[in-house]
């Protein structure tokens, strides 16, 4: 009992944490409820069908910058204007087949979940496979060939006004990834003081900042030069700073750790990095040099590392990490297949069980089928918990929101603030580490199903019934698939992200320079989370793949070994 009372305190404490503000996570966040608002009141003034889905939509696409996100806009605008425009000549054919119309299904579900998971198409795998679903299996109720060529055009719509939405709102009010990217590397600058300062340091925020390596980094880098939205001579510089700040915040965790206390001259070290931070603020490049010899070597290694940012013109080149559209093991690997085939199994199941009944009201447990991305067995089941979690807590909304304020309610715009609110409250959740974010994300996708399925505010209690009966077996049906077919254990990943932290660790103690070997720390860093997360979700699969606690010892045990080796 006290072991159960002092682990629902440990959960309760990690979601505190997950839940609190970060550099961004505020801005990010009310974007993307103004943009579902704006969605919102668009599809209710035009009668576009499905608004839940244009909203839900926004939830994957909307990023942490403008140029990422419109560029993953106009990726899915590409992608569903040629997959309507196939899916035009397909109604004609498949319209009056019903095993036609299943077969074109279960093939495009399977195309379109296995790129999602194997290659560079990512979530927008999901978001195809959901808009082709969802066409075919509504041409059941659409027996007329015109009727159903305007249903296809309006799924366009449906998924195309909201990532025009986007665009605009990229190009007005979007986070410039210039001003994104050199605020992150000012804060781990800032955090770097810190400890060295040796004042009260947020531990676990920096050993997070740490362990997320610098990928989203690096990738805002590629987009400044992309587009130029800064002069040619900056882009080596970026690149180079995006490491060195790195190596700055980990080289001063490095020394924080040994226990070493703090002299006057790491609180110079500090107030030079708190300097160099308040340049790349203001968006300069760090101009002074600390010539200071320190006797300390992790400290002479924060100097370093803090000088590097002060070099206009980088003298050492980064280790070019190979890039192809599909990932290393995709047509090896017969984990991508599966999910696919597991996926599409749980969503073609709920599609018969619905038909069969004639409960088109249920019809969410295709959708729910599609947006839950899943990986393995520990990951299905820790989700599973969130959705439903976050279920609850949508569905609370929505009857606080029904009793409450829709008396009081006279127009579309009342339901567009109500979106707006709820999906702040979601966006914030969905913004956090992936021990809530999915939690997030139904919180949304509840709300939204229920409350947009009319033309403007209104309460229906067989509606409402219906849509969470229909989030519930979809949940179910993923569940099932995705632990009694197939059933791939976590400890599998684990062993894979270990792998890299053995190989990235191996690569930075053999590293030329110590741009190199930074680079590699960062690379071994970010796995080393991966597996940490993973691990913690390994007790909670069926027994018939459960690690035994021995290999869960030995794992972590492991674990802490490459931390060790990482942060020494």
């Amino acid at each position: 009992m006290e072991n159960s009372v002092i682990n629902t305190k440990k959960v309760w404490h990690t979601v505190w944490q997950d839940l609190q503000p970060y550099d961004g996570r505020w801005a990010q966040a009310w974007r993307i409820a103004l943009l579902c608002m704006l969605t919102t009141g668009v599809a209710m003034t035009y009668g576009i069908p499905e608004a839940c889905i244009s909203c839900y939509v926004l939830f994957f696409v909307m990023k942490s910058d403008a140029v990422e996100s419109a560029l993953m806009a106009i990726a899915l605008l590409v992608l569903v204007s040629i997959m309507v425009f196939v899916l035009v000549g397909l109604t004609q054919l498949s319209i009056d087949s019903p095993p036609m119309r299943l077969a074109l299904l279960v093939l495009s579900s399977l195309l379109f979940m296995f790129l999602g998971v194997s290659s560079m198409v990512g979530p927008l795998g999901a978001i195809l496979a959901l808009v082709v679903a969802f066409v075919l299996t509504m041409l059941a109720y659409i027996p007329v060939g015109e009727l159903a060529t305007r249903a296809v055009l309006y799924a366009w719509l449906m998924t195309a006004m909201p990532m025009g939405l986007l665009l605009i709102a990229s190009l007005f009010i979007g986070r410039n990834p210039r001003t994104v990217l050199l605020n992150e590397m000012a804060t781990r600058l800032e955090l770097a003081a810190t400890l060295l300062a040796q004042d009260s340091a947020p531990i676990e925020k920096i050993r997070t900042n740490l362990l997320s390596g610098i990928d989203d980094q690096q990738k805002r880098v590629q987009w400044i030069g992309l587009l130029h939205l800064a002069p040619k001579f900056w882009q080596p510089w970026y690149a180079h700073a995006v490491v060195h700040s790195y190596g700055v915040l980990l080289a001063a965790y490095q020394w924080h750790q040994q226990g070493v206390s703090a002299t006057a001259d790491t609180k110079q070290l500090a107030q030079a990095c708190q300097r160099a931070a308040q340049q790349l603020r203001a968006k300069q490049r760090p101009s002074e040099l600390m010539t200071t010899k320190l006797d300390n070597d992790t400290l002479h290694t924060v100097q370093q590392q803090l000088n590097a940012l002060t070099v206009s013109t980088p003298t050492t080149s980064l280790p070019k990490e190979k890039t192809s559209f599909f990932v290393d093991d995709a047509f090896t690997n017969p984990a991508y297949f599966r999910l696919a085939v597991q996926t599409t199994l749980a969503g073609v199941l709920c599609y018969l069980i619905y038909s069969a009944a004639d409960w088109q009201g249920i019809h969410t447990a295709l959708i729910t089928c599609y947006i839950v991305g899943l990986s393995n067995t520990g990951e299905t089941l820790h989700k599973m918990i969130l959705r439903i979690s976050g279920c609850l807590v949508g569905v609370t909304i929505t009857f606080i929101y029904w009793f409450v304020f829709i008396p009081h309610m006279t127009s579309v715009g009342s339901l567009m603030l109500a979106v707006f609110l709820v999906c702040l409250l979601a966006a914030w959740v969905v913004l956090g580490s992936e021990r809530i974010s999915y939690a997030g994300l139904q919180i949304a996708f509840a709300f939204l199903l229920i409350n947009l399925s009319h033309m403007g505010p209104s309460v229906d209690m067989d509606m409402a019934w219906d849509r969470i009966m229909g989030i519930l077996l979809g949940n179910f049906m993923m569940y099932v698939f995705f632990t009694y077919l197939w059933p791939y254990s976590i400890m599998n990943f684990i062993r894979k992200q270990m792998t890299q932290v053995k190989q990235a660790l191996k690569q930075r103690d053999s590293a030329s320079s110590l741009t190199e070997a930074t680079v590699h720390a960062a690379t071994a860093a970010r796995a080393l989370d991966l597996a940490e997360y993973e691990l913690e979700l390994a007790p909670l699969e069926p027994k018939t793949i459960r690690a035994s606690t021995e290999q869960l010892q030995q794992q972590r045990l492991e674990l802490e070994q490459a931390q060790q080796r990482l942060f020494r």
